[in-house]
């Protein structure tokens, strides 16, 4: 991003939070408060704060600009030092971009009264200091928060709007009582998505790696795809997904699980590295001068999954993480850690304990993982992969997905995904993992997208799923493909073909 973008990305964001700004978002900072807008404000300027902390021009201009916000001077003064201060710094203009991203769909205008509201563009509309004033009849109105200042007689009445309607109620899509409670959701459905994208370190900073975990998200909420309750869904991603923060989602995780008939997901997307002495997975806050303080060992994590893994009926753990020797954003990798790879065979088997759990990986053993898929620059190739085969690419029958008919999926897309990228001057090779203590059932992750049911040739190639997760879950036991028996990998080959890889 150069200068000029730089300076522009400033002024957004401190047009879309001067509003806030005036209306005392900030005074609220400390509190408990579960408006959306009230939040990324305080989030932007904690964000600014740090930011810009040891720069004492930068700071004098926060104080003038918080004192007033509507002021356009106080506001561009402050855009041009914080293009001249985070140049050079990606980790903060990628944090940066996400913020006004966020505001800008968290500040949709609405006419919230007819009246006195009117829509106004606030990212791009040069009056908006005018608004705040109160110049502006019928102001702006952000989220549920009205910045207008009405004159006490209104030019003319308006005619009264109809009662608004209700939303149509969603037809039942699926009869089967052990996927949904309701014909509608996937109301078995609970999972936390972690993706960390932005790094304190911002060499290590792989923002697809957030999209991934806010797209799955999404999906996973949306009623005609996924139909996971949106209550039953949390995403911890960019500098929000601190080690703490990541113990404390997995801990109310756990907690939030009261259904015997419950289906757990946990997906973690970010950086790996292995130490002499363990694996660690690192979170935002990952220090390497630190690395038992601010990494999250493989004892820790193991600790965390069990205690979920007590309260849920099915498991299922997503990793899309490996390290070192990235080049750029090509794979994910953290280039200041020394030595190992992708997690070693001794990560997976603590967290299968017995049967209804899973692990999916996004490379095995001694590769690198995509950080850039061909499918979607904007995701990793594991997640891009994954999206669509939620999406409707896995082929099936069923109501719901079956979690081994997706990593088949997987396995047959991923490859040729990576194979886009070149690393040390080869495509890359990347292959996802299955492990399992055993392949007893291949119980639904989500419920099949509407309309996506009927798949001809599907039922031929049930037999094949279950052989191929066998002989993917026995080569999990290997540290890498060449320690393996020759016949199983020629085996395992032989039914990727069968399905078309």
């Amino acid at each position: 991003m150069d200068q000029s973008q730089l300076l522009t990305l400033g002024k957004d964001l401190l047009l879309l939070i001067s509003p806030l700004v005036a209306q005392g978002a900030l005074a609220k900072v400390g509190e408990h408060t579960t408006d959306r807008v009230t939040q990324l404000a305080q989030r932007a300027w904690g964000t600014l704060q740090r930011r810009l902390a040891g720069n004492t021009e930068a700071e004098s201009a926060l104080t003038l600009y918080q004192a007033k916000p509507e002021k356009e001077s106080r506001r561009d003064e402050l855009a041009e030092l914080i293009a001249d201060r985070l140049a050079n710094d990606s980790a903060a203009i990628a944090e940066l971009q996400e913020l006004v991203h966020e505001l800008r769909a968290a500040t949709g205008a609405t006419n919230t009264a007819p009246s006195r509201s009117h829509q106004v563009n606030v990212s791009g509309n040069a009056r908006v200091g005018q608004a705040i004033a109160g110049d502006v009849w019928g102001g702006i109105a952000i989220g549920r928060m009205d910045f207008g200042d009405a004159p006490a007689a209104p030019r003319s009445t308006p005619a009264a709007s109809p009662a608004p309607h209700a939303a149509p109620a969603l037809a039942p899509r699926v009869k089967d009582a052990t996927l949904s409670a309701d014909g509608v959701h996937f109301s078995y459905g609970h999972a936390l998505l972690i993706g960390v994208g932005t790094y304190a370190d911002s060499d290590l900073s792989a923002p697809a790696t957030a999209t991934d975990a806010q797209q799955l998200a999404s999906l996973l909420c949306d009623e005609s795809v996924a139909a996971y309750p949106k209550s039953q869904v949390r995403v911890l991603s960019n500098w929000d997904a601190t080690r703490a923060a990541i113990f404390a989602a997995l801990d109310s995780f756990a907690q939030q699980i009261d259904d015997k008939n419950a289906t757990a997901v946990i997906f973690f997307a970010g950086h790996g590295i292995q130490h002499p002495d363990d694996f660690y997975l690192l979170p935002y806050d990952y220090d390497p001068a630190r690395l038992a303080e601010t990494a999250i060992s493989a004892a820790q994590f193991h600790a965390k999954i069990g205690a979920v893994r007590q309260r849920a009926r099915r498991l299922i753990v997503l990793l899309n993480c490996c390290h070192a020797g990235g080049v750029g954003g090509a794979v994910l990798g953290a280039k200041k850690a020394a030595g190992g790879d992708a997690p070693p065979p001794a990560f997976y088997q603590p967290l299968v304990a017995g049967s209804g759990q899973i692990v999916i990986s996004s490379s095995k053993p001694n590769q690198k993982s995509g950080a850039t898929s061909g499918a979607d620059p904007a995701l990793t190739v594991f997640g891009a992969q994954l999206l669509a085969g939620l999406k409707g690419g896995v082929p099936g029958h069923d109501p719901g997905i079956g979690v081994l008919d997706l990593f088949s999926y997987l396995c047959t897309r991923v490859p040729a995904d990576a194979r886009t990228i070149t690393y040390e001057g080869r495509p890359l090779d990347q292959r996802p993992l299955l492990y399992a203590s055993e392949v007893d059932q291949n119980f639904a992750m989500a419920l099949r997208p509407s309309g996506t049911l009927a798949v001809l040739g599907v039922e031929d190639q049930g037999e094949t799923i279950r052989a191929l997760a066998a002989a993917e879950i026995r080569l999990a036991a290997y540290a890498s493909e060449a320690d393996a028996p020759e016949e199983l990998v020629r085996r395992r080959d032989a039914l990727l073909a069968q399905l078309g890889a």
